[in-house]
């Protein structure tokens, strides 16, 4: 129950900023579709905590690798685990621009990102030690890998971009 009452107050924060950059990527590229608004919301939302969290992490885990006599798998895996949350966070959010107006390149880009660091939570899962923390990261990765495909849909049928001529690098 402890951590139902944590986690909805942090997702009600999420989705109301999510909600509230999307309206407002909605006014600055008005002739791009709502799929490709929200992943590009999701993406620098996500981005900005994970990153966030990432740095967090990176700079526990070395205080704590320094004072302990001995390397093994597991401080590796922490050290890893920071790398991968500062990686995913940075790509988002130097990405959600370029999401925003529906580049295909930074859908897949991101879509890519995304995947690769929903498939290194879920190789978290089955580890002990993961704090409760892995399977609300993976939920809300999982949505935001979702939202990446609806927004890729909605640029390959021609209604997620905006409409201009070929252009080889999107």
């Amino acid at each position: 129950m402890a951590d139902l009452q944590i986690t909805l107050p942090v997702v009600s924060i999420l989705v109301l900023i999510i909600v509230l950059l999307s309206r407002r990527f909605r006014r600055t590229a008005a002739d791009v579709s709502w799929p490709c608004h929200v992943a590009a919301a999701i993406a620098v939302t996500f981005g900005a905590v994970t990153l966030t969290a990432g740095v967090v992490h990176s700079v526990a885990v070395t205080s704590i690798a320094l004072r302990e006599p001995e390397y093994g798998p597991l401080q590796i895996l922490r050290f890893t685990t920071g790398a991968m949350l500062m990686y995913s966070g940075a790509m988002n959010v130097a990405l959600y621009g370029a999401i925003k107006v529906g580049r295909r390149s930074a859908i897949a880009v991101g879509a890519a990102t995304c995947l690769l660091f929903v498939l290194y939570l879920i190789f978290l899962l089955p580890l002990p030690g993961g704090g409760g923390t892995v399977p609300p990261m993976l939920a809300l990765w999982s949505l935001y890998l979702l939202s990446l495909g609806t927004a890729a849909i909605a640029v390959m049928r021609g209604t997620g971009g905006a409409r201009r001529a070929f252009d080889p690098h999107a």
